[in-house]
């Protein structure tokens, strides 16, 4: 567990909100004043996939202890609403302008001395006409909505391109999203980086191989598809097309390089289309460079900046009195 410890009686500092992000391996919290500014934050490697039901609340207390006050609500996103979180909350359904999260919190009873909600996640229908899920990014949408504000771009339409485990592409207008699709592309690469025959035996790369990743999404663009693209990473090499430091950051540029141009097949007008990258560094770098690969403008977000505004967004809609008047009615 790492610790960033804030003094909560300075003069000038008022807090707003502990804002929790919480995950299937990681908690963060942050301790944020009304205009999103982080006054301290705590991370923990106690994430969803490590917890009985019945643990969610002595862990949270447990890290937030010196933070705890009756004034001073909780907000958590991600998966700790899942079936196997904390509490399930329902997901809410697309058409939904991002603002109305708000009036949807879940606030769950326990023996903390302060409220906790927790904000519900998203279910619509992808561009394959199939039902798609999102919990956690729904919260980072918000912040981009708050982020576009702060850029003077409030009524920008944009496609977020948020990559991870399981990447989200969600066009998003004016604060709401009509629909959103979802890829394997972060899980896909993972099960073949580390299980399977395609890279056996070949070095790991700290640092990205830009030529490698390259031509991987030239290939990517090929005829043949990507089951047969996949196998291209293990024959290039067997056969002295591909240095053998060049392999994983190549398998990486297929499957991103397909992620991004199967998407950017599906938007109406892909050429003026601008994307928003909102994830890690890493990620982003790499998505950026698929994307430019089709001349698409982008602009980007960290994802954890984008988690911290969408939480503060929703925040700032309450207050300590509101909340206890609401929870009184229900």
């Amino acid at each position: 567990m790492t610790t960033l410890k804030p003094i909560l009686d300075s003069g000038s500092f008022v807090p707003l909100c502990i804002a929790v992000d919480w995950g299937t391996t990681n908690l963060r919290a942050f301790l944020l004043d009304q205009n999103g500014t982080s006054h301290g934050q705590k991370i923990s490697d106690r994430g969803m996939l490590t917890l009985n039901v019945n643990e969610f609340e002595p862990v949270l207390r447990d890290l937030l202890e010196d933070w705890l006050h009756p004034d001073v609500p909780i907000y958590m996103a991600g998966m700790v609403g899942s079936r196997g979180g904390w509490q399930e909350v329902p997901y809410l359904n697309c058409p939904i302008q991002l603002d109305s999260l708000a009036d949807n919190l879940r606030w769950v009873e326990s023996n903390l001395p302060c409220d906790v909600a927790i904000v519900p996640g998203l279910q619509g229908i992808g561009i394959s006409g199939h039902f798609d899920v999102m919990r956690g990014e729904e919260t980072q949408l918000l912040g981009a909505v708050d982020w576009l504000k702060e850029q003077n771009q409030p009524d920008q339409n944009v496609l977020c391109c948020m990559p991870g485990t399981h990447c989200k592409w969600v066009p998003l207008s004016q604060g709401k999203v009509m629909q959103f699709s979802t890829s394997f592309s972060g899980e896909l690469f993972a099960r073949l980086n580390n299980e399977s025959s395609l890279v056996k035996g070949l070095p790991k790369n700290t640092l990205l191989n830009q030529d490698a990743f390259q031509k991987g999404l030239v290939t990517s663009q090929q005829t043949g598809g990507l089951l047969h693209h996949l196998f291209s990473v293990r024959s290039d090499y067997v056969c002295g097309e591909l240095a053998a430091d060049q392999a994983r950051d190549y398998l990486s540029g297929i499957v991103i390089g397909h992620d991004v141009k199967d998407i950017l097949a599906a938007q109406p007008n892909p050429v003026e289309t601008t994307v928003l990258i909102i994830g890690s560094d890493n990620l982003s770098h790499r998505y950026r460079m698929a994307l430019s690969f089709h001349n698409v403008r982008t602009q980007s977000l960290e994802a954890s900046e984008a988690s911290i505004r969408g939480l503060k967004r929703l925040a700032n809609q309450y207050s300590p009195s509101c909340i206890r008047k609401n929870n009184e009615e229900e």
